[in-house]
């Protein structure tokens, strides 16, 4: 997949999207929905998931309200909205909120996406693993 593909509004991100949903099933057992979003205005920031550690430092800042320079908003390679079908198994905190998931690029625009984060990172309290 080229870079291109990434582009906000192409089909590279929602069918990276499309991924990132299966393997949340596959791994999880969990059914989510995933929306691949072209910009995020007005966001309220309950809970974000870094897909990459650029992806997390930009989400640690927009979390404590800094502004980003344009160099950091050029490394968002993706954006999107993920909603759990079964809103008692998110944490109180999170619960019938949108979750938004990050990936950017490195300063030399390399891409290194941990879907481990996923795993680690999504706002559940309880679920039943896949045996």
């Amino acid at each position: 997949m080229t870079s291109s593909a990434l582009t906000a509004g192409r089909r590279g991100l929602d069918t990276l999207g499309k991924v990132i949903k299966q393997w949340i099933t596959h791994l999880l057992s969990i059914e989510v929905e995933i929306e691949a979003l072209t910009e995020a205005t007005d966001v309220n920031l309950i809970w974000y998931v870094g897909l990459d550690a650029e992806a997390t430092t930009i989400g640690d800042a927009l979390w404590n309200d800094d502004e980003l320079d344009q160099a950091a908003r050029e490394r968002i390679i993706g954006l999107y909205r993920l909603t759990f079908r079964d809103s008692e198994i998110v944490l109180d905190k999170a619960r019938g909120e949108p979750i938004y998931l990050i990936l950017a690029m490195t300063p030399d625009r390399m891409l290194r996406m941990k879907p481990q984060n996923l795993v680690t990172g999504l706002p559940i309290a309880h679920f039943e693993a896949v045996s």
